[in-house]
């Protein structure tokens, strides 16, 4: 087989990045609420995500502002030490893109967009109605990686589900009944995907 290879470590970050966005996919996105000091809702989408199920816990990566300072949503997590992390399907997409649009602080992405919310159980931030998962989080440490990047850990609290993806035999969420949007390369711009078809086989080895 053909192959295409190229050494990452004598590469700029741009590139870099958009090979491994191309070849790491598809990427769930992190569609995340936090509350600020002084009461205001902030959204923004994050590109990947991972989840840890023992304990239940979330990994997101967030990065800096071009000048350097930290986006909304890290500051605030700081601050308040408490998100709740959506995943957004294929009605949210638009809402979700327009979400990413570098704004002032001052400016609440619920308020602009419309998106209708409600009261979370555990956590401040409130969670988006029309999501079709909302996991409510409390920070549980921050790893450095570097100057423009920091790992942030995440427990999960309290998961909300809407009823039209769950399934009543398994008490577990049925993939096949929703399209969560995921993050593809970003090469001419962003690139999104949606689940499509679903496969199920024989018990395997992966946990």
């Amino acid at each position: 087989m053909d192959t295409i290879t190229r050494d990452l470590t004598s590469l700029s970050k741009r590139d870099v990045y958009r090979i491994l966005s191309s070849l790491v996919i598809p990427r769930p996105i992190a569609w995340i609420t936090t509350v600020d000091g002084a009461g205001r809702v902030n959204l923004a989408p994050f590109s990947s995500f991972m989840g840890i199920f023992g304990p239940p816990m979330l990994a997101v990566t967030l990065g800096r502002r071009r000048d350097g300072s930290l986006k909304d949503t890290h500051r605030n997590l700081k601050e308040r030490g408490e998100a709740v992390v959506h995943i957004a399907d294929l009605p949210l997409l638009e809402a979700l893109h327009a979400s990413g649009a570098e704004v002032g602080p001052e400016i609440s992405e619920v308020e602009r967009l419309g998106l209708a919310t409600e009261k979370s159980l555990r956590v401040t931030p409130p969670r988006l109605k029309a999501a079709p998962v909302a996991l409510e989080c409390r920070l549980n440490r921050e790893v450095e990686l570097g100057p423009v990047s920091t790992l942030v850990l995440l427990d999960v609290l309290t998961t909300h589900a809407a009823a039209r993806i769950w399934d009543s035999d398994t008490d577990s969420a049925d993939a096949s009944h929703w399209t969560p949007i995921s993050r593809l390369a970003s090469v001419a711009g962003p690139n999104y995907g949606a689940l499509g078809q679903t496969f199920t086989l024989g018990v395997s080895e992966l946990p």
